[in-house]
């Protein structure tokens, strides 16, 4: 977060988006827990040399689910997909040699059933690079927005109004949901150059982050790259405190280490790059992720 460039960072923090010196174009596979995936699409472009922009977009599949009522509390046989998808469109800036600045305005759609939520938030980003042994700050602020209300025809309901004459025909009524809060969140992150040649580079990162609906977290990686082609990946993340909870899990963090590598082979005047990381699961299936990237 605090060193992260390109495509990559309309993510993480979009100001570093305007750190990468080619257009950039990713996609991305995430294999999440309980069968849910991701797929995710990036591009950004330099329309000035400090002035890039950025296009993104996600879409959170869960799977199907199946139907239940409180007359069949087993199943009707029908089934349902829900989809959450996020659209963006990034700012960023380089304000001076040592600092840049990020904005990314997002359109947020949820889908269940015939019951549909829009909204908007916003990321904001900081970084800065005081040009000492490759020390690097960075922070981030995620999903800040005013929250989203589902609504939809499978909350009308055909009902008699309390106190009305027994005689009269029942009245077509909506029940109104209150609105849900945003996951927003704070992140702070310092990194490190451990060493650094023209052949190889080891870089260590810090990371803390205070989440709004969650425990925070406090985070930790690192990434040795080998002539700008090959770069092993680990990190780990951690609530400070794990505790046993009502569901019997027995932590409120299921996730451990993560490890990753990607190759990155240049194409004529181009670039294609490939990663692949893994993170370790307590409770579920391990998630895995697939990113192409291909500079231009």
């Amino acid at each position: 977060m605090a060193e992260v460039t390109g495509v990559e960072a309309l993510h993480w923090n979009p100001a570093g988006v305007v750190g990468a010196r080619k257009r950039q174009v990713a996609f991305s596979h995430l294999n999440y827990i309980a069968d849910v995936a991701m797929n995710s699409f990036g591009a950004t472009m330099k329309v000035k040399g400090d002035i890039a922009l950025g296009v993104s977009a996600k879409v959170l599949n869960v799977g199907k689910i199946y139907v239940t009522t409180e007359d069949n509390p087993d199943g009707t046989g029908e089934t349902t997909s829900p989809t959450f998808s996020v659209f963006g469109v990034t700012y960023s800036h380089q304000l001076i040699d040592r600092v840049s600045f990020g904005a990314t305005i997002k359109y947020l759609n949820e889908w269940i059933k015939r019951e549909t939520a829009q909204g908007m938030a916003f990321d904001f980003g900081f970084q800065y690079a005081p040009g000492f042994k490759g020390i690097r700050f960075g922070m981030t602020l995620r999903n800040f927005g005013s929250g989203i209300r589902f609504d939809g025809p499978d909350l009308d309901h055909n009902i008699r109004l309390p106190g009305a004459d027994p005689q009269s025909r029942n009245r077509s009524t909506r029940t109104v949901l209150s609105q849900s809060e945003l996951p927003t969140s704070l992140e702070l992150a310092a990194s490190f150059d451990l060493y650094n040649t023209k052949m190889n580079r080891f870089v260590w990162t810090l990371a803390f982050r205070n989440n709004n609906m969650s425990e925070d977290e406090y985070q930790t990686g690192a990434e040795y790259a080998i002539n700008d082609m090959l770069f092993l990946r680990g990190g780990y993340a951690r609530a400070p405190k794990a505790k046993a909870t009502p569901s019997g899990f027995g932590k409120q963090f299921i996730f451990g280490p993560t490890f990753g590598v990607g190759v990155r082979l240049p194409v004529s005047a181009s670039a294609l790059a490939v990663d692949y990381s893994q993170s370790f699961n307590d409770i579920f299936t391990d998630s895995k992720f697939l990113t192409v990237r291909f500079d231009f």
